[in-house]
């Protein structure tokens, strides 16, 4: 049953209206003036308030101001009554963002129509927000989880690294025990620690990497992922460099969707870098949003975020000293670049 508060400092129109709605099955609060209305609201939380505006301590617009002040209140719409319908009544209490206006003698059809539209016009959009609460919170925790995979995979690197940085302190302390020139075991202890800022790295066959992952992505049956050239060698962390390609192939075919869509991985050689490329059919991305994707919580739309994914390729890729860009044309293509320097 659906609450309404009707705020009037006339007695006998108060429940007047408040029998008018008993019989219409709503649960029914009153207040004399807007003072005791505020607090009524506050306590009964009610789905419509119907009231005055000229009363004694609190007058209507006064009252309403209030209310949209209040997390807890300022979504209540609210009904006003008045004696005389003047226009520049009217237009402050629609200013206010009053739902509607009735003027007194009340007119029992009227009211009863008015306060069943409003009711129906808020539960429509209360259901809008707890839709979009539900889709905001399902954002959240999807980027919640993308987050925790890329602290993962950052972890898992420092991880192996102190692995490393342990051996070579073993190493360091059985070296110093096993010789007695200290210059010699210097030398050499020297030589072992300076390969240490190259642990977490080896030279990878990137095409290798790239057909890995591709066999690894459950590819549809209406999409063709293709390497268009021999892709280069590079010296870099295995989990880092598969990360990238698989977030932006899978960005690609979630992009292409249940259409027929060809992938097409490449890359050109300069003098300083290589110049990767991710191609994909048909889909545009609004110019608008070329740099946002990147961002750590953009969102592009209330359903879908493709930000965070996003976000940890860029940053993988800032790592190696490398940026990541796209290109859209509308109706034919888009393209991923990201370039990593030959050094």
């Amino acid at each position: 049953m659906y609450k309404v508060l009707v705020v009037e400092d006339t007695l006998s129109i108060r429940e007047e209206i408040n029998d008018i709605l008993l019989m219409e099955g709503y649960i029914v609060f009153q207040a004399e003036n807007g003072r005791i209305g505020f607090e009524v609201a506050l306590r009964e939380n009610p789905d419509l308030i119907v009231s005055d505006i000229l009363m004694p301590d609190l007058n209507g617009f006064e009252m309403f101001e209030k209310l949209q002040e209040d997390k807890k209140t300022m979504n209540i719409p609210l009904i006003f009554l008045s004696a005389k319908a003047e226009k520049a009544d009217i237009r402050i209490g629609m200013n206010l963002g009053a739902e509607d206006y009735l003027t007194k003698p009340i007119n029992t059809n009227d009211l009863v129509d008015a306060v069943e539209n409003k009711i129906k016009n808020k539960l429509i959009r209360d259901q809008k927000i707890i839709t979009k609460t539900k889709d905001l919170l399902n954002t959240l925790q999807n980027q919640k989880i993308q987050l925790d995979n890329y602290s993962r995979l950052i972890l898992d690197g420092l991880k192996y690294s102190h692995l490393d940085v342990s051996d070579l302190l073993t190493w360091t302390k059985e070296e110093l025990e096993d010789t007695n020139s200290f210059e010699d075991s210097n030398s050499k202890i020297n030589e072992k620690w300076s390969t240490l800022e190259h642990i977490e790295s080896n030279t990878l066959n990137i095409h290798t990497l790239a057909e890995r992952v591709i066999s690894e992505m459950n590819e549809p049956s209406h999409i063709t992922i293709l390497i268009d050239n021999e892709l280069p060698t590079l010296f870099a962390n295995e989990n880092m460099l598969e990360r990238i390609f698989k977030i932006l192939i899978q960005t690609a075919i979630e992009s292409i969707g249940k259409k027929i869509g060809l992938i097409e991985l490449g890359c050109q050689t300069t003098e300083k870098e290589y110049i990767f490329s991710i191609k994909y059919d048909y889909v545009r991305i609004n110019p608008a949003y070329h740099k946002e994707i990147f961002e750590e919580y953009q969102v592009i739309k209330p359903t879908k975020s493709i930000g965070v994914e996003l976000n940890i390729a860029e940053k993988i890729i800032s790592h190696y000293k490398g940026q990541i860009s796209v290109k859209s044309i509308p109706n034919k293509e888009t393209i991923y670049y990201f370039n990593l320097p030959k050094n």
